[in-house]
């Protein structure tokens, strides 16, 4: 059975997590933002979690699937679009600003990395400190 990996969850998850809290600032003014930013880390959080453990996701939720590489590309693809229609739709549910707050391309670079954020791990780990690697 495939083990659960965490830990690169986790910093992708920081890194990424930081990432919208720039794109958030910088798209909506005024003292929301912040808010806004932090709501969205926890769902960032767990589809950089599925893109990272396709496989033990699936089997855990009761779709056990035969991976192949165009089966979690595809998925990652997936998990790509829903992060970027999620930051959207927030951001217009917040009724943010005149054109829906988050930028289309920002929700859809955020989106992308989560759906690469596996292939993108072997670039960011030898800059994650010896001490914090484990």
């Amino acid at each position: 059975m495939a083990e659960w990996v965490i830990f690169p969850v986790l910093v992708m998850g920081v890194v990424l997590g930081l990432l919208e809290l720039i794109f958030v600032h910088s798209d909506e003014a005024g003292m929301g933002w912040f808010k806004h930013g932090m709501h969205a880390i926890p769902i960032m959080l767990v589809l950089i979690a599925v893109s990272f453990n396709i496989g033990p996701a699936f089997k855990l939720a009761g779709y056990p699937l035969e991976e192949t590489l165009w089966v979690d590309i595809g998925i990652r693809a997936l998990l790509g679009v829903i992060a970027t229609i999620k930051i959207k739709s927030a951001a217009a549910i917040a009724g943010k600003a005149g054109s829906f707050g988050e930028k289309l391309w920002h929700a859809a670079i955020i989106g992308l990395l989560i759906a690469i954020s596996p292939y993108l791990w072997p670039l960011v780990q030898p800059m994650v400190p010896q001490f914090l690697q484990f």
